[in-house]
Protein backbone atom coordinates (compact mmCIF):
# COMPACT_ATOMS: atom_id res chain seq x y z
CA UNK A 1 0.00 0.00 0.00
CA UNK A 2 1.43 3.36 -0.98
CA UNK A 3 0.66 6.02 1.60
CA UNK A 4 -1.33 9.04 0.50
CA UNK A 5 -1.92 12.21 2.46
CA UNK A 6 -5.28 11.97 4.25
CA UNK A 7 -7.96 14.03 2.53
CA UNK A 8 -9.06 15.57 5.84
CA UNK A 9 -5.69 17.37 6.18
CA UNK A 10 -5.86 20.55 4.08
CA UNK A 11 -3.10 21.14 1.56
CA UNK A 12 -1.32 23.40 1.82
CA UNK A 13 -1.23 23.88 5.58
CA UNK A 14 0.84 26.11 7.82
CA UNK A 15 2.09 23.99 10.72
CA UNK A 16 4.05 26.38 12.92
CA UNK A 17 5.19 29.96 13.27
CA UNK A 18 8.17 30.99 15.35
CA UNK A 19 10.23 34.06 16.02
CA UNK A 20 13.98 34.50 15.61
CA UNK A 21 16.30 37.46 15.99
CA UNK A 22 16.15 37.76 12.20
CA UNK A 23 12.36 37.76 11.91
CA UNK A 24 9.29 35.55 11.98
CA UNK A 25 9.34 32.26 10.12
CA UNK A 26 6.69 29.69 9.31
CA UNK A 27 6.73 25.98 8.61
CA UNK A 28 4.34 25.03 5.84
CA UNK A 29 3.71 22.29 3.34
CA UNK A 30 6.07 22.31 0.39
CA UNK A 31 3.85 23.27 -2.53
CA UNK A 32 4.63 22.41 -6.18
CA UNK A 33 5.54 26.02 -7.01
CA UNK A 34 8.43 25.75 -4.52
CA UNK A 35 9.72 22.30 -5.53
CA UNK A 36 12.58 23.52 -7.72
CA UNK A 37 13.68 26.15 -5.20
CA UNK A 38 13.73 23.43 -2.54
CA UNK A 39 15.75 21.11 -4.82
CA UNK A 40 18.18 23.98 -5.48
CA UNK A 41 18.69 24.56 -1.72
CA UNK A 42 19.20 20.84 -1.12
CA UNK A 43 21.62 20.63 -4.05
CA UNK A 44 23.64 23.60 -2.90
CA UNK A 45 23.86 22.97 0.83
CA UNK A 46 22.78 19.39 1.65
CA UNK A 47 25.17 17.93 -0.91
CA UNK A 48 27.94 20.20 0.32
CA UNK A 49 27.44 19.79 4.08
CA UNK A 50 25.79 16.41 4.79
CA UNK A 51 28.65 14.17 5.94
CA UNK A 52 28.39 11.22 3.48
CA UNK A 53 27.75 13.58 0.55
CA UNK A 54 30.65 15.77 1.65
CA UNK A 55 32.98 12.80 2.12
CA UNK A 56 32.21 11.40 -1.31
CA UNK A 57 32.27 14.85 -2.91
CA UNK A 58 29.00 14.16 -4.67
CA UNK A 59 28.80 17.71 -6.05
CA UNK A 60 31.75 16.84 -8.31
CA UNK A 61 29.78 14.10 -10.10
CA UNK A 62 26.93 15.47 -12.24
CA UNK A 63 25.26 12.10 -12.80
CA UNK A 64 25.24 11.37 -9.05
CA UNK A 65 23.86 14.86 -8.40
CA UNK A 66 21.04 14.15 -10.88
CA UNK A 67 20.30 10.81 -9.18
CA UNK A 68 19.99 12.45 -5.76
CA UNK A 69 17.82 15.24 -7.16
CA UNK A 70 15.52 12.61 -8.69
CA UNK A 71 15.39 10.80 -5.34
CA UNK A 72 14.13 14.03 -3.75
CA UNK A 73 11.62 14.82 -6.51
CA UNK A 74 9.67 11.60 -6.00
CA UNK A 75 8.53 12.20 -2.40
CA UNK A 76 7.87 15.88 -3.08
CA UNK A 77 4.90 14.77 -5.20
CA UNK A 78 3.36 13.10 -2.12
CA UNK A 79 2.67 16.52 -0.50
CA UNK A 80 4.20 15.50 2.84
CA UNK A 81 7.44 17.51 2.74
CA UNK A 82 7.86 20.76 4.64
CA UNK A 83 9.59 24.09 4.11
CA UNK A 84 10.47 26.92 6.41
CA UNK A 85 9.91 30.32 4.84
CA UNK A 86 10.07 33.92 5.94
CA UNK A 87 6.61 34.78 7.26
CA UNK A 88 5.82 37.69 4.97
CA UNK A 89 2.66 37.47 2.88
CA UNK A 90 3.61 40.62 0.95
CA UNK A 91 6.33 38.81 -1.00
CA UNK A 92 6.89 35.39 -2.54
CA UNK A 93 8.01 32.82 0.04
CA UNK A 94 11.77 32.60 0.45
CA UNK A 95 12.83 29.13 1.56
CA UNK A 96 15.27 29.00 4.45
CA UNK A 97 14.90 25.27 5.22
CA UNK A 98 13.53 22.06 3.74
CA UNK A 99 12.63 18.62 5.10
CA UNK A 100 11.91 16.02 2.41
CA UNK A 101 9.48 13.54 3.96
CA UNK A 102 7.80 10.30 2.97
CA UNK A 103 5.89 7.52 4.69
CA UNK A 104 7.16 3.96 4.45
CA UNK A 105 4.48 1.27 4.77
CA UNK A 106 5.12 -2.33 5.78
CA UNK A 107 3.29 -3.56 2.69
CA UNK A 108 5.25 -1.35 0.26
CA UNK A 109 6.86 -3.32 -2.52
CA UNK A 110 10.60 -3.01 -2.11
CA UNK A 111 12.20 -2.16 -5.41
CA UNK A 112 15.76 -3.39 -5.89
CA UNK A 113 18.33 -0.64 -6.09
CA UNK A 114 20.09 -0.36 -9.42
CA UNK A 115 22.30 2.28 -10.92
CA UNK A 116 25.20 2.47 -13.32
CA UNK A 117 26.64 5.46 -11.45
CA UNK A 118 29.42 4.27 -9.11
CA UNK A 119 29.36 7.39 -6.91
CA UNK A 120 25.58 7.24 -6.45
CA UNK A 121 25.84 3.51 -5.72
CA UNK A 122 28.44 4.24 -3.04
CA UNK A 123 26.28 6.88 -1.34
CA UNK A 124 22.93 5.12 -1.66
CA UNK A 125 24.48 1.79 -0.74
CA UNK A 126 25.81 3.23 2.52
CA UNK A 127 22.43 4.76 3.38
CA UNK A 128 20.62 1.53 2.49
CA UNK A 129 23.03 -0.51 4.63
CA UNK A 130 22.35 1.67 7.67
CA UNK A 131 18.58 1.68 7.12
CA UNK A 132 18.48 -2.10 6.84
CA UNK A 133 20.36 -2.41 10.14
CA UNK A 134 17.07 -2.41 12.04
CA UNK A 135 13.54 -3.47 11.14
CA UNK A 136 11.60 -0.37 12.17
CA UNK A 137 8.25 -2.15 11.75
CA UNK A 138 9.29 -4.96 14.09
CA UNK A 139 11.18 -2.79 16.57
CA UNK A 140 8.33 -0.32 17.12
CA UNK A 141 5.34 -2.50 16.26
CA UNK A 142 4.07 -0.18 13.51
CA UNK A 143 2.79 -0.74 10.00
CA UNK A 144 4.02 2.64 8.68
CA UNK A 145 6.42 5.39 9.69
CA UNK A 146 7.52 8.85 8.60
CA UNK A 147 11.07 9.13 7.32
CA UNK A 148 13.17 11.86 5.74
CA UNK A 149 15.31 11.98 2.60
CA UNK A 150 17.06 15.15 3.61
CA UNK A 151 16.81 18.14 5.90
CA UNK A 152 18.74 21.29 5.09
CA UNK A 153 18.88 24.85 6.41
CA UNK A 154 20.34 27.78 4.50
CA UNK A 155 23.63 28.63 6.26
CA UNK A 156 22.46 32.24 6.70
CA UNK A 157 19.69 30.90 8.98
CA UNK A 158 21.61 28.23 10.87
CA UNK A 159 21.58 28.71 14.62
CA UNK A 160 18.03 30.13 14.56
CA UNK A 161 16.26 26.85 15.36
CA UNK A 162 14.98 26.24 11.83
CA UNK A 163 16.00 22.56 11.78
CA UNK A 164 14.44 21.98 15.19
CA UNK A 165 11.18 23.62 14.12
CA UNK A 166 11.08 21.55 10.90
CA UNK A 167 11.47 18.40 13.00
CA UNK A 168 8.83 19.49 15.52
CA UNK A 169 6.37 20.21 12.72
CA UNK A 170 7.01 16.72 11.32
CA UNK A 171 5.71 14.99 14.43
Amino acid sequence: MVFTRPSNIPFPSTWRRFHTERGTLRIQDLTPDLHEEAIALLTLYFMRDEPPCKYIGIQNYPSAVAELQNLWRTPLKENLSLVCVEDNDEQLPRIVGVNVLTVVCKDDKEEPFHTDDKIWAQLFGAVELVSKGVDVFERYGVDKYLTAYGLVVDPAWRGCGVGKELLLAST
